[in-house]
Formats: C-alpha cells, sequence, structure tokens
C-alpha cells in the first residue's frame, strides 16, 4: 500500500482512482479508501518508500495460502531494513549484503530496523470487519501499530506481558520492551527467511504539518494501548490463536539469539541486533537529538541515562 494510492496485492498492482485529499494527509483514511475498491480476498500492504525484497515476492502467494489455511484471523507482518542516505543513493537489490551489514553491527549501510512493521499480509474481509485503520490518526504514525494492536488481539500468539502498553522505541530489538517487543514474535522469523523490505531514506522535516502530528500520534496510541479489556468493549469476532510458538513466549532475547544462529549468524560475529559493532560509533547527529527532544521528550532524557546493551 502506498501513500500514492496503489495497492499490492500478491503479484500484481492495483492502481485506484486519485482521491481528493484535503487538509493533513491522513495514511489511514486513503489505505481505508482503496482498500473498499480491491476485490481481491488477501491484501498485502507496503509503503511507496520501501522496495521489497525478491524473496518476499516469490513467496508472497504461498505467504498467502499459509494464512487462508489458517482462518481469516490469521495475519503475516514483515520486517523493514532503514537504509542510510547514501545505501539509498546507491542500492542495487543487495538486499542480502544490507542484512548482513546489520547483522554485524555496522551502520554505514543500514541505520536501523523496524520488525513491527506496516508491512502486513491480511484478508481484506478480515480487516474490514475489524473497522479498517483508525482514522482519529492523522499525520504521520500510530495508524499502523494501532492496527496490528487489534490484529493480534484476534490472532495471539501467547500471553500479553504486563508492560504491553509501554511504547518505548530503541535502536536495538534486543532492548525492545512493550508492545514492540510482542509484535516482534510475529515478525523476527521472517528476517533470516529473506522474507523483509527495505525502507529509503528521505528527509522528514518537522515543520511539515503531517511529521508535526507525530507527537500527538504517539500519545494517543500509548492511551489506546493502555486501556483496559472493558474499555475496549467486545471483540469484532473469534479469537484463533496463533501457534507459532505454541502458545507460550519465550525470553525474547534467547529466543531472538537463537533464530539467529540457526540461521547461521552467530551472535559473536553478528551482534547487530543487540548492539553495535565494537568500534562503531553510533550517527548521532545534533539534528536527530533535536527531533527527539522535540517530538518525544521523556524518551529523550530517559535515552540519555541508559546503559548501551550488552
Amino acid at each position: 500500500m502506498t501513500n500514492k494510492s496503489d495497492l499490492t496485492v500478491g503479484k500484481k498492482n492495483v492502481v485506484c482512482k486519485k482521491r481528493d485529499i484535503k487538509g493533513i494527509f491522513s495514511p489511514g483514511v486513503i489505505r481505508n479508501s482503496i482498500i473498499l475498491d480491491v476485490t481481491h480476498d488477501y491484501i498485502f500492504l507496503n509503503d511507496s518508500d520501501l522496495v521489497i525484497n525478491p524473496r518476499l515476492s516469490k513467496e508472497i502467494l504461498e505467504q498467502r495460502n499459509k494464512v487462508q489455511k489458517i482462518g481469516k484471523n490469521a495475519f503475516e507482518m514483515y520486517p523493514c531494513l532503514y537504509l542510510t542516505k547514501e545505501e539509498t543513493e546507491r542500492f542495487d537489490g543487495d538486499f542480502q549484503g544490507c542484512l548482513e551489514s546489520f547483522l554485524r553491527g555496522e551502520n554505514h549501510r543500514v541505520e536501523g530496523i523496524a520488525l513491527a512493521s506496516s508491512c502486513l499480509l491480511m484478508n481484506r474481509e478480515w480487516f474490514l470487519q475489524l473497522g479498517g485503520f483508525d482514522e482519529q490518526f492523522v499525520g504521520h504514525g500510530g495508524e499502523d501499530l494501532e492496527l496490528i494492536d487489534r490484529l493480534t488481539r484476534h490472532y495471539p500468539i501467547g500471553p500479553r506481558p504486563a508492560d504491553y502498553s509501554l511504547n518505548i522505541k530503541a535502536q536495538h530489538p534486543g532492548d525492545y520492551q512493550g508492545f514492540r517487543r510482542y509484535f516482534s514474535y510475529y515478525a523476527l522469523p521472517h528476517l533470516f527467511a529473506g522474507r523483509f523490505l527495505v525502507h529509503q531514506w528521505h528527509p522528514r522535516p518537522l515543520t511539515h504539518p503531517y511529521h508535526k502530528r507525530r507527537a500527538g500520534n504517539d500519545q494517543l496510541l500509548e492511551q489506546m494501548l493502555s486501556r483496559s479489556e472493558a474499555e475496549r468493549g467486545p471483540l469484532k469476532g473469534p479469537v484463533v490463536p496463533c501457534n507459532d510458538l505454541g502458545g507460550e513466549l519465550p525470553d525474547f532475547r534467547e529466543w531472538m539469539i537463537r533464530l539467529q544462529e540457526e540461521a547461521g549468524y552467530p551472535v559473536q560475529e553478528y551482534p547487530g541486533l543487540l548492539r553495535w559493532q565494537d568500534g562503531i560509533k553510533p550517527k548521532r547527529p545534533l539534528w536527530r537529538k533535536l527531533r527527539k527532544l522535540y517530538l518525544n521528550p521523556r524518551a529523550f532524557f530517559r535515552d540519555m541515562f541508559k546503559p548501551a546493551s550488552l
């Protein structure tokens, strides 16, 4: 799914009529509008600033068949690597090279990762039954994570942890907390199977109304995810457990290390999911610090005193 109104469904692109967008752009509103026009049973959402690994493109129909057999509640979520500005300018389709560079703990090609992402494969009818994207989110951020929250309520991979509502970001997945850690149980296996995307660098000016809404959307997301089950109201349909982990959540860091070592990436040589490689200096330009201070002052001051990952 892109902000320019095209939708990738399997290997076909369905280009929908242009929508008139008034006011601040809302990804949720435009996506909901587009999906209403689609006639396919399953939809695969991805944004215009993402590039799909050919491995994922090749296997997307197989992935659809998998979730279709489980039932309409089932979905898949695919991780994204965030390319640096320099890598975006020279990127030639070397997905594996970018992955290995990131796993080695380098930061000249990939500056970060999102295991929980808006790249979702799901049943269209179920998406509509859930109510689609919440259109309270206007501008940048929040609408995708709130939808994933509802998807996981009906397709739980395990019990939700006590810290589930925490909206705390982390550079390295080993430091994930709250719902980001919970969502990552769904997505991480795809990374080592080559089913991931890369995000192309682009400017995000805080003076633009779209990006200025990020802080407010983060606050709205925290409020919505911290509600009790009674406050949330009744479920929109049946609950079908996701049995990928047998209904019990293993310790996240231990599970993550085991998966990557089984995939041939020993953590001693590939520490990138936990920390930067020894000798690598984090890229923390002044503009990025000021951006974080503006968007999330609490996180800014918390991170000033947070110890480095082990």
